[in-house]
């Protein structure tokens, strides 16, 4: 079932270029998913109240240009289909002519917010969105380890990070990992593609380290606390 909503990113959003940063995209995109969920009666609300919460593993993200800042833009998204452990989701945004923006799929999983552990995912809740039940495993692409470490700053982790399911919030990890690469880098450079896997949550109070090494055009990324990996991800660019 696919949901699209007419959606303007903010000025007080915008970059220094004017444009969304990708924390601003995803969070929109991800928006547009929660306005279907509450739709149909299978949002925040519902999930929390059996205590459980969806918890994103991975997002492979392909971006043709960032959208503006007060522009008027479409925002779509579906649940394409889920197995026992699994919900598939893609989305995108456009702009009112239909120029597609930008692109991007998720795997998710539910999680038992009381034992920290995956559960089975909920079937009443994915099939009011009307995803299929498949018993195929999407593939997501393996990413490249870095091999070394060009650029690291260190984010504590603050109160306002955290999420209704008492972790991390999955944006913050774009923000430490394009923050390392410094403020030259991302003036002259404009997010083409970026692909993310999440590893192990992050509670408040943590100090993670956000590392990358600079292959020319292309970036690796991996966020670190006490030598435990909890994310990692590539990204590439496009000269500005």
């Amino acid at each position: 079932m696919k949901y699209t909503e007419p959606y303007t990113i903010p000025f007080f959003m915008a970059t220094q270029k004017g444009t969304a940063s990708l924390v601003t995209l995803v969070n929109a995109m991800l928006m547009g998913s929660e306005h279907q969920l509450d739709q149909v009666g299978a949002g925040m609300t519902q999930v929390l109240s059996r205590g459980i919460g969806w918890v994103i593993t991975q997002y492979e993200l392909d971006v043709k240009r960032m959208p503006k800042v007060e522009v008027p833009l479409v925002l779509g998204t579906e649940a394409t289909s889920y197995n026992k452990l699994m919900c598939y989701r893609d989305y995108w945004l456009e702009t009112t002519d239909g120029e597609r923006l930008a692109t991007m799929r998720g795997a998710w999983v539910m999680m038992d917010l009381n034992a920290r552990k995956v559960v089975p995912v909920v079937k009443d809740l994915v099939e009011k969105v009307g995803a299929p039940f498949s018993t195929h495993v999407e593939r997501f692409k393996r990413l490249s380890k870095i091999d070394r470490v060009d650029r690291e700053h260190a984010y504590p982790v603050r109160y306002f990070d955290i999420d209704p399911n008492g972790h991390v919030n999955n944006v913050h990890y774009f923000e430490w990992m394009e923050d390392s690469l410094g403020a030259d880098f991302l003036a002259n450079h404009e997010l083409a593609s970026m692909k993310i896997k999440y590893a192990k949550e992050l509670p408040v109070d943590a100090t993670p380290s956000a590392q990358v090494q600079i292959e020319g055009l292309t970036t690796r990324h991996q966020v670190i606390t006490d030598g435990v990996v909890n994310a990692e991800a590539e990204m590439t660019w496009r000269e500005q």
